[in-house]
């Protein structure tokens, strides 16, 4: 009997109706406050290589001493390579002015054979800049979610109601900021 209660039960679980859609929406948007993080390699293969030399080719990119971050030797088909890493963390608001001096070091270094400019960034936002995005795109995307799930259910011969469940989540895309946002709607026949 009690197999069959079982049975019973299972069967008419998997015969039930769907119940929910969700929906899954994104949109990007500037992030306008928040820190961008260079960080900056300088090579150096000449015999009087020194600390020094480098902060001569990357003091106008607003880097000094301060922002040294470590001093590594090796040593590569012959040549004995000096790599000074540095960390200069800057407001958002100057990061093109920073990324443009960067760039002008490394053409500046063109024809220098011994020396040479790498470097990368990371974003931070801050969580004022994440609130506010978040408050100017959801309801935008809950808009379009919306949209979405009604595709969606029509697909299934349903009708979606109301909102069952929503998850905004925001993540840093180089100088922007990601914003998705998973709407679940309860469902129920049109």
């Amino acid at each position: 009997m009690r197999f069959l209660l079982l049975l019973t039960l299972l069967s008419s679980a998997w015969g039930q109706q769907v119940n929910t859609v969700t929906a899954s929406v994104s949109t990007s948007v500037p992030a306008t406050v928040g820190t961008a993080t260079f960080t900056v390699q300088f090579l150096d293969a000449s015999l009087a290589s020194s600390v020094d030399s480098a902060l001569n080719v990357l003091s106008n990119a607003g880097i000094n001493s301060s922002h040294l971050s470590g001093v590594s030797v090796s040593l590569s088909q012959g040549f004995v390579i000096t790599q000074y890493d540095f960390v200069l963390p800057v407001p958002s608001s100057e990061y093109a002015a920073t990324r443009d001096r960067l760039i002008a070091a490394q053409r500046a270094l063109a024809n220098v054979q011994t020396q040479a400019l790498s470097w990368s960034t990371s974003y931070s936002a801050t969580e004022e800049a994440i609130a506010k995005a978040l408050e100017t795109a959801l309801p935008g995307l809950l808009e379009k979610a919306r949209r979405q799930a009604d595709v969606l259910a029509a697909a299934i011969g349903v009708k979606a109601t109301a909102v069952q469940s929503l998850s905004p989540s925001v993540s840093p895309n180089g100088l922007n900021l990601t914003i998705s946002l998973f709407v679940s709607y309860l469902t129920a026949a049109p």
